[in-house]
């Protein structure tokens, strides 16, 4: 879509919304059918969708114009190079016409409950800047392997202040999964949007720096399905030594001189502490019993003690599940990334939920997963009929 093409559209007629949710997309061809297919079949129907698409070399094109014809609330944006993550999430802000945006990875979807339960909380607290809620993880396999985030702000819905947020993140942090994160445009906008110097903590920080400037809303409940694969950007980032230290100094620098170093001076070393801590845990993980302790030490940034230890880990019992926790539970005592107490109260928490919500989300993701693969079938037979009437042809997305 061209400039003025934007422009227009900007000022065009259009149905009655409140939210605008980007799917920024790059080669997701394959799952983004689902992603769009999850908010269509949600409670909220007043929702305009912006694909971004950029630069994709997958065939994305039929994809993307069956999407296009399939609702007058889907607008997708082509562009013709790739740009990365960053500018491809300001083009989608820049275009958004709402009150509230929200940003939805092209290989991600949501529950049906996400958008109005935020949305709502959003209007009855007018000095809250987001509203987020819990997420579970799913690997490529599907098979369901936690919540987040770990450590949650509270056990209940609840707007945490300013004076709030500085005094549990001392405990607790990273509590705004992006996934389900609801902002105030203007709020969004006013903090200039997602800084491309940051990568994939571009997010993540201008997050922390509204929710230290205005106070955000949390919403216990799982209310999104967020995938997770060692090739995803977030994934490889913090696999990759060199580029997750590199990253992770310039997001220390823009805290530190953001009102989050002002409010909170001691938080951007932590910040870091407790990156490090998740991308060694990540290095377990995702090479098991491969893993490499010079590996995993060097991006937690650690000594050659440390070294030691977990080589002698993973020599004596390897590092399946026992020795992973093992190796963990060394790396927490190093690192003091959380409180002991916080971690173990909703690591347990989590698991129940998990356990009470299980059916739940695998009902849901099975369902997801049909309307996907319909799609995907509509656009291979390129028949403008299939896409004209997927509304009343395909009843796993009404809800129009």
């Amino acid at each position: 879509m061209s400039d003025d093409a934007l422009a227009s559209r900007n000022q065009s007629p259009r149905p009655e919304t409140l939210l605008t949710v980007v799917i920024p997309h790059f080669n997701q061809r394959d799952f983004l059918p689902r992603a769009v297919a999850s908010i269509l079949e949600g409670e909220t129907r007043g929702i305009e969708i912006i694909i971004v698409d950029d630069g994709s070399t997958d065939d994305s094109e039929a994809m993307l114009a069956l999407l296009e014809a399939l609702n007058p609330r889907i607008t997708v944006i082509r562009c013709s190079t790739n740009q990365g993550a960053p500018a491809t999430l300001n083009t989608g802000l820049a275009a958004a016409r709402n009150r509230y945006v929200s940003f939805l990875g092209a290989d991600d979807f949501v529950m049906p409950n996400l958008y109005m339960p935020l949305v709502r909380a959003l209007d009855d607290k007018p000095t809250a800047a987001l509203a987020c809620s819990q997420i579970v993880i799913a690997g490529s396999d599907g098979a369901l392997r936690g919540i987040r985030p770990i450590t949650p702000p509270s056990f209940s819905a609840e707007y945490l202040d300013p004076r709030a947020v500085c005094r549990r993140i001392e405990s607790t942090d990273h509590w705004i999964c992006s996934t389900t994160a609801v902002y105030r445009t203007d709020l969004l906008r006013a903090a200039g949007g997602f800084d491309a110097t940051l990568g994939v903590f571009c997010d993540v920080i201008v997050a922390r720096i509204l929710a230290f400037e205005h106070g955000f809303i949390y919403l216990p409940g799982i209310r999104a399905v967020f995938r997770v694969a060692a090739n995803t950007l977030s994934g490889s980032t913090l696999l990759d030594q060199t580029e997750n230290t590199r990253q992770l100094a310039v997001a220390r620098e823009r805290l530190s001189t953001s009102i989050v170093g002002k409010l909170a001076p001691d938080y951007p070393d932590l910040f870091a502490r407790r990156l490090r801590f998740s991308a060694a845990r990540l290095q377990l993980v995702w090479n098991g019993q491969n893993a490499d302790p010079s590996a995993i030490v060097s991006v937690a940034d650690g000594t050659d003690s440390d070294v030691k230890v977990l080589t002698a880990i993973g020599q004596s019992i390897g590092f399946g599940m026992m020795g992973r926790a093992f190796a963990l539970g060394w790396l927490t005592f190093r690192l003091k990334p959380f409180s002991p107490l916080y971690l173990i109260v909703h690591s347990l928490r989590n698991r129940f939920t998990l356990i009470r919500n299980r059916r739940r989300v695998t009902d849901w993701i099975r369902r997801m997963d049909d309307a996907r693969r319909e799609m995907i079938t509509a656009a291979g037979t390129g028949a403008s009929t299939v896409a004209a009437g997927a509304r009343d042809e395909h009843a796993d997305l009404r809800g129009l």
